[in-house]
């Protein structure tokens, strides 16, 4: 049993492999090239991995957005504990980075391929079976999508997780149930570790309906009582586990503006009202024909969005897809296939968005469903349930292939022969005749649909060898390559819109022009692409990649004057004269009107920022009244503030004041900072919408602060006593049942 595990697991990184021979064995093919994969993720990856290497928790990020908080985002991963792999990567090239970032991609996709393995052996499948399964899920449908790795990441989750479900619901005894429940919540802790939020909550469904599917079809006394134990169990056990990511992200959640169609701002806790997540992607109803033809109607198989953003795929290969309907068909029986075929339709119900009654009503029943607001996204329940069920539909055609001549397939074989002959057909009018022109691609999925039908005819008939199995791998493999591969080459990305990582890389001479410079201060990068420059150079700016932003610095983000931006980087293609500094690709500009990184004011004055005739380097602006009074000072009395020290999530400064005054920093304004002055305690004000004040005693003084996240504290705490404790419990079951 264990050798022949292996065997397949090796079989199955050695096809992985060569899916990927683009990414793994050439370097003229990158996932890599989209500003957001690259601007986002890849930087964000840059900032943990330095972070880590310098021996700090990457809480506090001071490169982007004038310093924020890291982890308030869910899908940096902040937490995600797989990650310590990418923390050997030395930094001194980013390209390394980049390069071992593909690796790590590919890798995640066969660690998903063992979990979907691992689940089909669990239905008692065999090894061809849960290979085909296992290929399907690792290489199609979200796991094909290198501009969000935090999809992948946290999608590769869900066959452990509904591996340990099954175990707990099949259990004799109430302990081996619970056990199995805790494991299964922390593989779904994992899971949003991991950055997806939205896969979590969909993973949580499943565990939910699976549970109560069970408990519906399962005979005698208790069987609810167990299933809202084991439901409870997953639940807690995963919210414990990830702890340490939502409760930052929680307090954070309360600060921040997500955008809804790229252009609507929204407070990220607010529910979205149904009219924009009505506007945003879904799918067609004739989207289920891309599940055979993905480049079908004109190109856009799925459907299509009324706002802004793509369509996430489905497709997991011609083979795979006609084995789940014969497994459907052959399998109905099993209690497991009629759960996974029903959730293979509510899925691809709900991603019809406004089209469909399902998706409004569960918008309007399930708390918190609003938040995974693209309805495109539940295509990945769809994309999971055809995966397993293409594993019964393998096992269907496998084990009766010792009756060749059985009526069980002659329904199958008159089916199969049609295809072919409608194929032969599709081809051979526009072949003859001119017309109608057909996509290179269309044909070729007519071509695939034809081989498979062909195979399928060939393995009905009792043909049932090695030789059978290998020409349908290789089949899988050359389909979901041509349609599914996530490798873009290099040469043409530039040439179409840009290879995002060479412009960001080309940034390099600005970088260490500025580094340099002497001082404190910040870069403000005016470009429309808005590359990260903070988090790969190690850069203090004003923007980076994100998907949500605090709503205060939204406000005062434009000021670059107000948050210390000396410099001012644009293409070289800018017209404004004056740069200090130029390469083939960037200008660097100085800004003589940039406010120092802290100064001393004596006025205050409770409003808002956008009044107009007020000095900020003599009146800071508060919200409500600051609660002692300030000493006034004569005009030209000297006064001094210098950052001695900064540090990732810290800093200090000497401060000289002619009376008592009060100290603003250009550094944001965040729950978890503390200061001190002369060692006592001091409140933080936040002044100018978003930055820090405090007050400051007359004469010399050192002020040092410190971010002291106790959502971080708290949530860490309890994220270590839940893994600990699931995993020593699972060690210490395993061992007893080894010594009876």
């Amino acid at each position: 049993m264990a050798r022949s595990t292996f065997k397949y697991l090796s079989l199955l990184l050695l096809l992985i492999a060569l899916y990927f021979w683009k990414t793994l064995f050439t370097t003229q093919f990158s996932m890599l090239t989209e500003g957001e994969g690259v601007n986002v993720f890849y930087a964000w990856t840059h900032f943990w991995v330095s972070s880590i290497q310098h021996g700090s928790l990457p809480l506090w990020d001071r490169y982007t957005f004038s310093g924020h908080t890291f982890v308030g985002e869910m899908q940096t991963a902040a937490f995600y504990p797989l990650h310590l792999v990418l923390a050997l990567v030395p930094l001194g090239d980013p390209r390394l980075l980049a390069r071992v970032y593909e690796f790590w991609y590919v890798a995640s996709h066969f660690l998903g391929a063992c979990f979907m393995f691992a689940l089909i052996r669990e239905f008692g499948l065999r090894p061809f079976a849960a290979l085909v399964a296992a290929l399907a899920f690792a290489l199609g449908g979200y796991l094909a999508i290198p501009a969000w790795p935090q999809l992948t990441e946290s999608a590769i989750w869900l066959p452990l997780i509904f591996l340990f479900l099954l175990r707990a619901l099949r259990a004799g005894e109430m302990r081996r149930a619970l056990t199995n429940a805790a494991l299964s919540g922390l593989a779904l802790g994992l899971a949003t570790l991991a950055g997806g939020l939205h896969i979590a909550i969909m993973q949580a469904l499943i565990v939910a309906t699976a549970a109560a599917y069970a408990a519906f079809r399962r005979p005698g006394n208790g069987r609810w009582t167990l299933a809202a134990l084991v439901v409870a169990v997953v639940g807690a056990v995963a919210f414990a586990a990830s702890a340490v990511q939502l409760f930052p992200s929680l307090e954070y959640g309360r600060l921040a503006l997500r955008w809804i169609n790229g252009s609507i701002a929204l407070p990220a806790t607010e529910k979205i009202p149904y009219a924009h997540l009505a506007d945003t992607c879904y799918y067609w109803p004739h989207g289920f024909v891309g599940l055979l033809i993905p480049k079908a109607f004109g190109g856009k198989p799925f459907g299509a969005s009324l706002g802004q953003g793509f369509l996430l795929p489905a497709y997991l290969g011609v083979f795979p897809f006609l084995a789940a309907m014969i497994g459907i068909w052959k399998c109905w029986s099993r209690p497991w296939v009629r759960y996974f075929a029903a959730l293979a339709a509510a899925g691809f119900a709900y991603s019809l968005g406004p089209l469909s009654f399902l998706h409004g009503v569960l918008y309007a029943l399930v708390p918190g469903l609003w938040t995974a607001r693209e309805p495109d996204r539940f295509i990945y329940l769809t994309y999971f349930a055809l995966a397993v069920l293409a594993a019964f539909g393998v096992e269907a055609l496998f084990e009766t292939t010792e009756e060749p001549t059985s009526s069980r397939w002659s329904g199958l074989n008159r089916v199969l022969v049609a295809a072919l002959i409608a194929c032969a057909a599709l081809l051979a009018v526009p072949a003859v005749f001119g017309q109608p022109t057909i996509d290179p691609l269309v044909s070729l999925s007519i071509v695939l649909i034809a081989a498979a039908c062909g195979l399928l005819l060939y393995l009905v008939r009792g043909h049932a060898g090695l030789a059978v199995k290998v020409l349908l791998v290789s089949l899988m493999l050359f389909d979901l390559s041509a349609f599914s591969s996530p490798a873009v080459n290099k040469i043409e990305a530039w040439h179409r819109d840009g290879d995002e990582l060479e412009r960001l890389l080309s940034m390099r001479g600005a970088a260490d022009f500025l580094k340099a410079r002497p001082g404190l201060f910040r870069v403000q990068v005016l470009d429309d692409r808005r590359p990260n420059f903070g988090d790969v150079f190690e850069m203090q700016t004003l923007l980076g990649g994100a998907v949500t932003m605090e709503k205060d610095y939204f406000e005062i983000h434009p000021r670059g004057d107000l948050l210390n931006a000396r410099y001012i980087i644009r293409p070289a293609s800018a017209p404004e004269p004056g740069a200090i500094y130029q390469d083939s690709a960037w200008k660097v500009y100085e800004n003589p009107v940039a406010y120092p990184r802290a100064w001393i004011v004596h006025d205050t004055l409770v409003g808002k920022m956008d009044q107009g005739g007020v000095d900020l380097h003599d009146v800071a602006v508060l919200r409500e009244p600051l609660g002692t009074a300030l000493d006034p000072i004569a005009a030209g009395a000297p006064e001094s503030a210098t950052v001695t020290n900064m540090e990732a999530r810290s800093m200090a400064l000497k401060v000289h004041a002619a009376g008592r005054g009060l100290l603003v920093l250009s550094e944001t304004f965040y729950p978890g900072w503390t200061a001190t002055v002369d060692g006592r305690p001091a409140l933080i004000h936040k002044v100018d919408g978003a930055l820090r004040g405090i007050v400051v005693p007359p004469g010399d003084s050192r002020v040092e602060l410190e971010y002291v996240p106790y959502s971080v504290l708290a949530g860490g705490i309890l994220s270590l006593i839940t893994f600990c404790g699931v995993l020593g419990m699972a060690i210490f079951r395993s061992l007893t049942v080894a010594v009876r």
